[in-house]
This record gives structure tokens, C-alpha cells and sequence, in this order.
């Protein structure tokens, strides 16, 4: 059983049950002719059938199940061990489930000959499974009514878990000793060497009694992820540590009842997202027209190593404190360039289909057709495939990963799902496709994000579907990592993700915005300043007067709150000042009538002026308001209470901006 397993799979979640009878049937219909073996014929001393208790941040999230058994015919491999997941989480208030199964089927001596995954992130499953034979690696992935195949090189024995058990027991006895072994991470579809190290023999209490391991350092290079396991006598894992985004994350034994009921509910608290998300020490002014941006990323965990993270628009500097500076910048609108781009060895896995990005869907490449109508220049045809995807999908946190095929079909998903069918779309017209993770900001803070590239030329250029910029992706973000997808999901959740989220503190050292000059952030710059009733944001360029007699609050809110400040007057009185990105592709208008009606205001907005600015307004005697357009952002006032109107023009009157 390993816990990095479960922590790679934590980044797509459902809201979907598991289906079907409980765990123990599942797993006995799928052992086929197989036995539960005796403790001396698997050399185990503990049961073969295993529960544990999943918990993050010290809040139970879900349980692991595995099962062990033998071989009861002839030419069978000798050990199958299958192991079921289930997460229950709350996310921002959305419930969101995992649903995760797996088999190894491996000799004797512990070499792998077989495995299958199946990870259910959507409505639909993904299942891979692996045949070793002869040097290769046969793979078949079905998702979505589609099976992808393709063949790995892989020169060598390959250890399973049982192999990884049978070989701690052989080498690892005292603190020092250490091991290192080649196995198939099945959720990265890729080769990868491990490590286990003692690190102490350490006497754990467990459920009343006292258990003897030996404590483990175990690193699995391909994902960039180090936990801590402590094994019994038999080498079985009896609890594992590892840092998650969420907090610590610990899988320890426990008993059937205890590990089904940590399923139930998995209510987190709010803090504990928190940690993923990175505040910002001010706030960037016209964020998606950011063209250069500089920030240092300081280590929460004193054993980080800090990632390679190789994306052509950033460079990466370890400073002598040991901090990490990033550079980003947005790159230039691509040269005209002809579609659909030749096939080559070089862009192959960017243009060919796989089981998330499934652009040889019929469909989708239909649809990819009309969207693009007689556009005959890439990145203007890119345009109109992300503003498509903009415009019809719906965000929704409880489907976080899955295939574009149900993308299309349902049109919902987080930014991730809007990045795949970005990257589906530009395949299905013969654009190079990609996805990125990494952060992204938004009104006061940098946020775990995920958006497309297309390759033009040899320009790697980001497009952003969810959170769009006009033309080129804003330099308002980190890239983390990319992915082709051909190498399945989980290679979005390897490597510089799982060592960066929630494990560092961001701050702003500098930026430039389209067509302005460099601003250099001081190490004590403050993020406003409220004196004598007037809020000031010097990096906003905002500033506005409140009554004196009016308390102001709510000044450090984060997205998703867009607020900037709230007002409080008398006779419940209440001004609210807020922050909205505007859709590139939206006249003032319409975007004046979609923000009024997220703000509960249904009368039609009429235009205004405002400093000669474009400006609309709207509201009754009770409720109005005026949006204040600088593109590519709006700046929303609305007061509420007796006498509306008259308050909202003395609030406007105090108002300035840059």
C-alpha cells in the first residue's frame, strides 16, 4: 500500500458515489481463480486483507482497502495485491469524491508482470493497464469508449509492491541501511527508481497495543515525492506521512468499520485550503494585462528541494537565502502561421490523440471545424477556439479531471477540464496542443490554475479559456509543470506540483503592466493604507473617501470574494467596492449586464460617464450601483440602504483612479 499513490490521484475528484456493492466483493469478483494465502506461504505474519484510515491536516478523508492473495493454478504469477481508494472532500463548499482501484500481478520473487488502474475523477472512469514482457511495457488506456495504446522500453526487472516488501525485509535491518529498486508508477505510466532508507527503529502505539517497525524514508523519483512509512516485522506498512497541499497527510492501519466511516463525510476546514493557496503580499493592477512579473518563493518546509521547472517563459534563480525567484514573461503574439501543422517525431505527442485529449473524436473535430469557420492563420484560429471554450463551458469543482470526450458532452469542469478541451479542440484542427499547471493570481492571491499552450512554430504561447487575457495568457501566473496527456493524468501531478503546492510562501518583488513602466515592490511595502476615512491602494491606483463617520472593513478579502472594502453607514447603509476581470471578448455592455446580475441588481443598466471613463449604472432607491470600465478590468460600487442613489454619488465623488 502506498500512500504516494493515494496523493497522486487526490488532484481529480468526483461528486459521484462509488458504484456498485461494497469493497470486499469488488475485490474478491476481480481476484478471479486466486486464494487468500496462509501466512506462512506469503511469508506474512498479519492478515492479507488490509484497511486503513486516510486522514489530512488530522481530518479523516477516505480509506485505503488492499487485498492479498496467491495463485491457486498453475502458470498464474504468484501474487496479485488489490487495493481500493476512496476521498471524500470539501471543496469550497463543493463535496468531491475519488474513487481509485489497482492490481499487481507479480512472480515469486516479486518482479511485476502485470498491472491495471482505474481512477474514476468524473462521471467517466480512465483504466490502463500495463503487460510486462521481453524489455517492453504494453500499455492500453479506455476512456470515454476509446482505447489508446502505445509501448514503452523498459530493460530490466520491474518490483511490484510484494517485490518492494520481499526486498525491504532482505536489506534494510538497521538506522543507515538503504535500498534502491526499479519499479512502474502506474499513474505516471512511466519507469521510475525508488529509494528506502532507516531512519530509526521506533515502537509505535497503535489501537492499545505497541507495534515494532523500523521507520522509512521512501522516495519515488518520477513523481518528486518523499514520505515517511513505518513497516512491521513482516515489512507491511503500518502508517505513512506525507506533505499534501492540505496539510500533512497520514495513512495508518486501523480496522474495517473505522477506515469505511473515514469516508462518510471528509469535512474539512476551510484553513486547510488555505495552505494551498498563496496570498499576495499587494495586489497587481490590471492582472491580465501583466507582461513581466517577478516573485521569490520561500520554503515552508525546511527539506524542500526546489523542482527544475523548465517552461520557455520563465527563468528560475535560487537565492542565497535559499529562496526561489521566478521570472515570467508573457510572450509575443506568434507571427502569421499556416494550420494544420504537419505531423513530425518532435511534435508528435502534441498532435495525436490520448485518453484525456481525445481530438480524433469525431465530434470535437467537427466542432473544431465550425468554431474556426474559414480562419486560415493558427493563432487566430487558437482565439476562436478558446473564446468557444469561454463562452459554453461551466465551472464546476466537483469534476476535476476527465476526458474531453465528457467535457464536450457535458460542458463542465474546473480550470482544468477548460484547459483539456482548449488542448482537444487545437489538436482536432492541427494545432500542437498542451496543458499547463501551476498557479495563477486573482484578486489577491495566487491560486492552483491549469491552461492551454499551443506550439507556433517553435513557441510554446498560452492561451487561458477560464480566466482569459486579450490575445497571449497574462505573465499573472507559474507555470508548474506541462503535459501532453500522453503519458496519462497523473503527469500533471508529479514532479514541481507535489513539491511546490502548499508548500511555500509567495511574495511580489516586481511587475509590469501592458504599456507601462517597471514597478519594484520593497521589501515593506504595505498593501494599502486606510487613514482618516480614506483607503488608498497605491498598486491598484485606487483611492476613495468614506464618510467619517462610516466604519470600512473587509479590506483583505481574497478571491472568491472580489471585494476590495465594504462601508458601513448608518441606518444600514453599506457601499461595497469589488474587482472584476472582464471577458476580452465582451462589448462594456454586456459585460455591465452580466456583472449586475452576479450582484442581484436586475434592472437593465444604462451607460454612463464617470472622468471620462465608460461607465454603466443601474439600481432602484434601495439598491444601486456604477461599474467603472479600465479594461481589462471593472471596478463595481454598489450601495445599499435608504437613499441609494444620493449615497452612491457621494461615494463616486470619492472616488479616484489611476
Amino acid at each position: 500500500m502506498t500512500l504516494r499513490r493515494a496523493f497522486l490521484c487526490e488532484r481529480w475528484v468526483i461528486p459521484k458515489s462509488l458504484a456498485g456493492g461494497g469493497v470486499t466483493q469488488r475485490a474478491a469478483l476481480l481476484c478471479g481463480p486466486w486464494v487468500t494465502p496462509e501466512p506462512e506461504q506469503a511469508g506474512r505474519a498479519a492478515s492479507p486483507d488490509h484497511w486503513y484510515v486516510m486522514a489530512m491536516g488530522g481530518s479523516p478523508v477516505g480509506y485505503v482497502h488492499e487485498v492479498v492473495t496467491r495463485a491457486a493454478a498453475a502458470g498464474l504469477p504468484a501474487v496479485r495485491i488489490a487495493t481500493e481508494m476512496k476521498m471524500v472532500l470539501n471543496r469550497l463548499g463543493t463535496k468531491v469524491e475519488l474513487d481509485f482501484f489497482s492490481t499487481t500481478e507479480e512472480t515469486e520473487r516479486g518482479f511485476l508482470r502485470r498491472s491495471t488502474s482505474e481512477i474514476k475523477a468524473s462521471v467517466l472512469s480512465t483504466r490502463t493497464e500495463a503487460v510486462f514482457r521481453d524489455g517492453k511495457i504494453e500499455l492500453r488506456t479506455d476512456s470515454g469508449g476509446k482505447t489508446y495504446s502505445r509501448t514503452l522500453d523498459a530493460a530490466g526487472d520491474l518490483l511490484g509492491p510484494e517485490g518492494i516488501r520481499l526486498l525491504t525485509l532482505k536489506a534494510l535491518k538497521k538506522p543507515g541501511d538503504a535500498v534502491e529498486f526499479r519499479t512502474f508508477e502506474a499513474e505516471l505510466e512511466t519507469v521510475s527508481k525508488g529509494t528506502r532508507k532507516v531512519l530509526a527503529r521506533e515502537p509505535l502505539a497503535l489501537d492499545g497495543r505497541t507495534i515494532e517497525t523500523i521507520k522509512v524514508e521512501e522516495t519515488i523519483e518520477a513523481g518528486g515525492i518523499t514520505g515517511t512509512i513505518w513497516l512491521d516485522a513482516e515489512g507491511e506498512a503500518v502508517k505513512q506521512v506525507m506533505p499534501t497541499p492540505f496539510g500533512e497527510g497520514v495513512v495508518i492501519l486501523t480496522d474495517r468499520d473505522t477506515a469505511l466511516a473515514a469516508a462518510s463525510g471528509g469535512e474539512l476546514p476551510p484553513e486547510m485550503f488555505e495552505r494551498s493557496i498563496l496570498r499576495a503580499n499587494v495586489r497587481l493592477p490590471q492582472a491580465r494585462s501583466i507582461e513581466r512579473l517577478t516573485v521569490r518563493l520561500a520554503k515552508k518546509t525546511p527539506g524542500l528541494a526546489w523542482p527544475e521547472i523548465n517552461l520557455p517563459s520563465q527563468s528560475t534563480r535560487v537565492q542565497a537565502d535559499g529562496s526561489l525567484e521566478i521570472e515570467v514573461k508573457r510572450p509575443a503574439a506568434p507571427s502569421p502561421a499556416p494550420f494544420p501543422v504537419r505531423l513530425s517525431e518532435a511534435n508528435r505527442e502534441f498532435l495525436e490523440a490520448n485518453a484525456y485529449i481525445q481530438s480524433d473524436e469525431p465530434g470535437l473535430k467537427d466542432l473544431a471545424g465550425k468554431i474556426i469557420g474559414g480562419e486560415k492563420e493558427l493563432f487566430a484560429a487558437a482565439l476562436k477556439l478558446r473564446r468557444w471554450v469561454g463562452e459554453n463551458m461551466t465551472f464546476d469543482l466537483g469534476i476535476a479531471m476527465a476526458p474531453s470526450s465528457e467535457i464536450l458532452r457535458d460542458r463542465r469542469g474546473t480550470c482544468v477540464g477548460y484547459a483539456t478541451l482548449l488542448a482537444a479542440l487545437a489538436r482536432a484542427a492541427g494545432i500542437p496542443s498542451r496543458v499547463v499547471i501551476g498557479y495563477v493570481y486573482a484578486q489577491g492571491m495566487f491560486g492552483g490554475h491549469a491552461w492551454a499552450e499551443i506550439l507556433s512554430g517553435e513557441t510554446w504561447v498560452p492561451l487561458d479559456a477560464a480566466i482569459p487575457s486579450v490575445g497571449v495568457a497574462d505573465a499573472a501566473r507559474i507555470g508548474l509543470a506541462a503535459a501532453s496527456f500522453r503519458d496519462g493524468a497523473g503527469s500533471l501531478g508529479s514532479g514541481a506540483a507535489v513539491r511546490i503546492f502548499g508548500q511555500v510562501d509567495l511574495r511580489i518583488l516586481g511587475f509590469t503592466v501592458e504599456g507601462g513602466a517597471p514597478v519594484r515592490v520593497p521589501a515593506d511595502a504595505a498593501p494599502y493604507t486606510m487613514s482618516g476615512g480614506k483607503y488608498e491602494n497605491p498598486w491598484l491606483g485606487i483611492s476613495l473617501e468614506i464618510p467619517a463617520s462610516w466604519a470600512a472593513s473587509k479590506l483583505d478579502a481574497i478571491w472568491p470574494d472580489s471585494t476590495v472594502l465594504v462601508a458601513d453607514g448608518p441606518g444600514g447603509t453599506r457601499a461595497v467596492l469589488s474587482e472584476a476581470y472582464l471577458r476580452p471578448w465582451l462589448t462594456a455592455a454586456e459585460s455591465s449586464g452580466q456583472i449586475f446580475a452576479a450582484n442581484g441588481i436586475k434592472e437593465a443598466p444604462r451607460q454612463a460617464d464617470w472622468k471620462g471613463r465608460t461607465a454603466y449604472r443601474a439600481g432602484t432607491a434601495t439598491s444601486a450601483a456604477m461599474i467603472i470600465f479600465d479594461a481589462p478590468e471593472a471596478w463595481i460600487l454598489t450601495v445599499s440602504g435608504p437613499s441609494a442613489p444620493a449615497v452612491l454619488d457621494q461615494m463616486l465623488a470619492g472616488f479616484s483612479l489611476r
